[in-house]
């Protein structure tokens, strides 16, 4: 979890939420919500180190490690377990036991709960009164985490201050992964797969995704039907997979956009590192580029359809040669 990164991704939401905190403005409840990996629960993580940060919210002294780490007594954390799908109503009862108990730290106490949208009705129900009426008397300030406010119940949205995480820019998502020392041909082609700077982080290193880079460039370098044979022998039974497939042809379409919709030159280019290849391209008619770019976004919505994988690689190859 990487707080930093998100709260420059996400810095207009931080300084909302610092001025508020400044002005002595801070609501007892948040919802936080928007897509997988664009910054919510690191804002909480952030919004709680304001509290207890002597620099403002720093994120790097010694309490704001505490509390990113999960180690201060008044900040607490609850997501879904492993091997389940949703936040259980005993998680809500074990925090709302917590809270009973008095805290040796003076000072706001803070919950997270991340998935609130997973929870049954029943387990959000339970909520309620600990929002309105914290236990103790003790100043406390819920934030709530969620990919859809519809699951959300209606009573726990009206007592909340409601804040939409927006999806990071591809580009921005491009430079963190860059700057994590990936290549910049690699962040180029999971930043177009994710928006999650986690999950691309996970991808880039796997190996999946190597072996499907290699097969997209490949497939790129195709010139002859002799070659479209081999390709397809040797590689059908890899690609007979509909999410590799998948993969493959949303790559495609980046690159054959770029031979479509830019100049001569690689500014603007999406698939930058790939400028020599795409003005090889780019010698080839627009009619013709446009025929392919149809062809892969036919293929890319056949397999939706349940439609084998590998007769979609099959119909690629014979119409992209």
């Amino acid at each position: 979890m990487n707080v930093k990164r998100a709260v420059a991704n996400q810095s207009t939401i931080f300084n909302i939420l610092k001025q508020a905190k400044l002005n002595n403005r801070l609501s007892h409840a948040y919802l936080f919500y928007g897509e997988d990996g664009v910054g919510k629960k690191e804002m909480a993580y952030a919004l709680a180190c304001l509290f207890y940060c002597e620099h403002g919210g720093c994120l790097e002294c010694e309490t704001c490690k505490s509390i990113i780490n999960n180690n201060h007594m008044n900040v607490d954390y609850i997501g879904i377990e492993d091997n389940k799908k949703m936040i259980s109503k005993d998680q809500i009862a074990v925090l709302q036991e917590e809270f009973s108990k008095t805290s040796l730290v003076d000072g706001t106490r803070i919950y997270i709960v991340d998935g609130i949208d997973t929870a049954s009705i029943a387990a959000q129900n339970s909520l309620l009164k600990f929002i309105e009426e914290p236990i103790n008397q003790t100043p406390t300030i819920g934030i709530f985490l969620a990919n859809d406010t519809s699951n959300v119940v209606s009573t726990i949205i009206s007592r909340c201050i409601l804040q939409h995480f927006k999806a990071i820019p591809v580009n921005q998502l491009i430079d963190d992964l860059i700057e994590e020392g990936n290549d910049k041909l690699d962040s180029i082609l999971v930043a177009n797969l994710t928006n999650n700077v986690e999950e691309a982080l996970e991808i880039i290193k796997g190996d999946e995704f190597i072996k499907l880079k290699e097969l997209f460039l490949e497939l790129l370098d195709i010139k002859k039907p002799k070659e479209g044979v081999k390709y397809f022998v040797d590689n059908s039974s890899y690609l007979n997979n509909s999410k590799r497939m998948g993969i493959i042809l949303q790559w495609i379409m980046l690159f054959l956009e770029d031979c479509i919709l830019h100049g001569n030159t690689n500014e603007n280019l999406i698939l930058e590192p790939l400028y020599a290849k795409i003005m090889v391209y780019k010698k080839k008619n627009e009619e013709c580029l446009r025929d392919k770019l149809k062809t892969a976004l036919d293929l890319f919505n056949k397999l939706k359809y349940n439609i084998s994988a590998k007769n979609v690689l099959h119909e690629l190859i014979v119409k992209f040669i």
